[in-house]
């Protein structure tokens, strides 16, 4: 969420331009899901795969499970929220948040936990 229009009249340029960056790169995937064939749609095999996953919600759908190769949220099998979810594919394999792809590995039991 970007604020602006504060006490002062402020606004966080530089959020505003990482969260355009942030758009143009999902526009640019969703383009991509729109105009090439399945198989070759995606590169995605340098994304984090996010392991034991399964459907969870804030006030907008997201993913939870444990995150391996994240950029940001380092580590091995780190449970994770991700971001808000804009496509899924469980059939394929992946899902893409407001952020980025993830590879779908094990989906996790049902009423599963992140441990």
């Amino acid at each position: 969420m970007l604020l602006f229009g504060l006490e002062k009249g402020e606004t966080d340029l530089d959020a505003v331009g990482r969260e355009i960056q942030r758009m143009e790169k999902l526009v640019d995937d969703l383009w991509r899901v729109s105009l090439i064939p399945i198989l070759k749609r995606f590169d995605i095999h340098d994304a984090p795969l996010l392991d034991h996953w399964q459907p969870a919600s804030r006030s907008v759908p997201c993913l939870i499970g444990l995150s391996t190769g994240h950029p940001k949220l380092t580590g091995e099998g780190r449970p994770i929220m991700t971001s808000d979810l804009v496509l899924f594919s469980e059939s394929a394999g992946f899902a893409r948040t407001r952020s980025r792809w993830y590879r779908l590995g094990q989906k996790a039991n049902a009423g599963g936990n992140l441990q």
